[in-house]
């Protein structure tokens, strides 16, 4: 086996060093371990030329892996896995065999999902991914017939392998993977497995929002009892129950400002996704709170194509906010188009004003 030590090196260092990016703000991405098994079929090609007269009588075996893993970016991720590759029989006449086991470290890039980009970041539904990394490769002699010995000694433990896999997700933190691996010039394994993420949600409640009994706690010379004090109340008659900010004004009764997406797409931008971790918080701090997210558009383009718009990014917005903790039972989404706008589409201003998303409190 043959190895670059310079490339090695290299890939160990930025295997170990990539998790320093998790402490970057990714829009509400959550970090999550994870740990999982598989199993599959091997190919296995030992250099043996360093032997007299032997042969490779058969390449093929099973295999089966244990992995712990992190993700720590929407994209990005690092893997530790230890593998038992099975074995290869060496002849003539099979006179014994060659085992491979593996240990490595790898970084992932989780590069597509077919439900977007949502789904990719809460590693949801069917999505696909490369790995690269490095490791340490072993291999135990068996011999079959003690009349008839053979020597095997590798050149370098160390090895580069590199990986193409697909995974399918389940809202309960159940993923199902399937891979093919590489491992050098050495050895292949295809395998399907099953993993777990244990990623809980981290909950996080805004600073204008007083968590004292999940429903704001009340404040002598308080009206409309909703935590604000009379004098500190811009909105003095919001209904009981209702989310309000630290002015006393209901968070989510019509327009929530700054929630725009990427032109022709329900791509939420990375202003609307600080909107939203907000909105998120509030829901968390009042989980008796439903809401409805309501999605508009302006006239440019046809009635239904606007329509479908807004259906997506409705949807796209439940998305975002279920990855930020929310339950889904608290959510709901409904789509107008055109159907319902609040200015004149004659102009910029209104047409960009009609481009909205809505919370509406729906119960309590």
């Amino acid at each position: 086996m043959k190895c670059n030590k310079s490339l090695v090196a290299t890939l160990i260092s930025a295997c170990l060093c990539v998790p320093a990016i998790a402490d970057e703000d990714h829009g509400g991405y959550k970090n999550k371990f994870y740990l999982g098994i598989g199993g599959g079929v091997s190919r296995l090609s030992p250099d043996i030329e360093q032997g007299v007269n032997l042969t490779v009588d058969d390449k093929n075996s099973s295999g089966g892996k244990v992995f712990v893993g992190w993700d720590f970016h929407p994209h990005l991720g690092v893997e530790l896995g230890y593998a038992d590759l099975g074995e290869a029989d060496i002849g003539p006449n099979s006179i014994g065999s060659l085992e491979y086991t593996v240990a490595d470290l790898s970084a992932l890039y989780h590069f597509y999902n077919a439900g977007g980009y949502d789904r990719l970041v809460a590693r949801r539904g069917l999505g696909a991914f490369w790995k690269v990394g490095v490791g340490m490769m072993d291999n135990d002699v068996k011999q079959n017939n003690p009349a008839s010995t053979f020597d095997y000694r590798r050149d370098n433990d160390w090895h580069l392998m590199g990986g193409l896999g697909v995974e399918y997700g389940i809202d309960n933190g159940l993923a199902f993977r399937g891979e093919i691996e590489a491992f050098d010039e050495d050895a292949l394994l295809a395998s399907v497995g099953v993993l777990w993420r244990m990623g809980a949600r981290e909950e996080s409640v805004s600073p204008l929002f007083d968590k004292a009994d999940g429903n704001g706690s009340i404040a002598p010379d308080d009206d409309d009892a909703d935590g604000v004090s009379n004098n500190l109340d811009d909105c003095p008659d919001t209904l009981p129950g209702d989310p309000v900010s630290a002015t006393g004004c209901a968070m989510f009764g019509g327009v929530l400002d700054g929630v725009l997406f990427e032109s022709g797409s329900d791509t939420l931008t990375e202003a609307a996704e600080v909107v939203l971790n907000d909105a998120a918080d509030v829901l968390l701090n009042y989980p008796n709170v439903s809401v409805e997210i309501q999605a508009h558009t302006d006239s440019q383009g046809s009635a239904g194509y606007n329509l479908e718009l807004s259906k997506k990014r409705a949807l796209s917005t439940v998305r975002y906010m279920m990855l930020r903790g929310v339950p889904s039972e608290q959510l709901q989404a409904r789509a107008f188009g055109e159907s319902k706008p609040i200015e004149s589409n004659d102009t910029a201003e209104g047409r960009q004003a009609n481009r909205r998303v809505e919370f509406h409190v729906t119960s309590k």
